[in-house]
């Protein structure tokens, strides 16, 4: 009795025993798999949202190995003032919104260089990699004049008009402010802000085939222009912006 105990201790040690080497080469073997297609460039894009704004990416990267690329981005984005708050004509319907002193709307072009390096590999090709995400480049600032559509008097009468103007704000206020003009309305009248930009961040790419990219990366940016940018008026404005993003990007890689 004592003996057939120890063999069938035995067994299941041996069962166990081949389960896990099995286990061991198949995972083996599937990163094994993961590691020999050496990619040579990869192009995408997404959009994203970050805590003051919303953004769009563009990619190209180039491997320098199977886990490190160098990247070439471009990145357009919306800065917002952290104390912007919509208002609503109450006597209209179906008007625009505005901003109740915003003197400018700022957008910036960001041209970056960055580098990517695995730190998690896929496991399986149903697994998540992770990636260390660093940018550094221009910030490219253009503040374009806000217009708004104002409820004017007129001239020697009781009856008003709607007139398109460049938001003052000695003169202008929610009493006559009928609602956002036009987003053309200021174009040639933008005043451009030279900066720096850099970014750190992580990528999970979840994607079920090795030649596509799917994936979100979360992280922190910092944009640091020249001189403060007039986006309100009331408060204080700043040159420096810092903001976390999450963004989806989606693209394909190439031998």
């Amino acid at each position: 009795m004592i003996t057939f105990v120890i063999m069938g201790k035995d067994y299941i040690l041996l069962i166990s025993f081949s389960i896990f080497v099995s286990v061991s080469l198949y995972g083996q073997e599937t990163i094994f798999e993961e590691r020999t297609t050496v990619f040579s460039e990869e192009n995408s894009g997404g959009i994203g949202i970050h805590t003051n704004g919303f953004s769009a990416i563009y990619r190209y990267a180039k491997y320098t190995s199977g886990f490190t690329k160098r990247v070439f981005e471009l990145e357009v984005a919306n800065i917002r003032h952290p104390q912007e708050i919509k208002s609503i004509n109450p006597f209209e319907d179906n008007t625009r919104g505005y901003v109740l002193g915003k003197l400018n709307q700022l957008y910036t072009f960001r041209p970056s260089i960055g580098f990517h390096k695995v730190f998690i590999p896929k496991q399986s090709i149903r697994g998540v990699s992770v990636t260390f995400v660093s940018h550094f480049g221009a910030s490219l600032g253009l503040a374009k004049p806000i217009y708004l559509n104002i409820t004017e008097r007129e001239p020697n009468s009781f009856g008003t008009n709607i007139v398109k103007r460049k938001y003052d704000p000695d003169l202008h206020s929610s009493e006559n402010i009928y609602s956002k003009a036009s987003f053309l309305n200021g174009i040639d009248e933008i005043t451009f802000y030279p900066g720096g930009f850099i970014k750190f961040g992580f990528h999970f790419d979840f994607s079920s085939s090795r030649d596509q990219l799917r994936s979100i990366e979360v992280g922190a940016t910092l944009d640091v222009f020249a001189r403060e940018i007039p986006i309100m008026a009331f408060t204080s404005n700043r040159a420096i912006y810092p903001n976390l993003y999450i963004s989806m990007l989606f693209g394909s890689r190439k031998v």
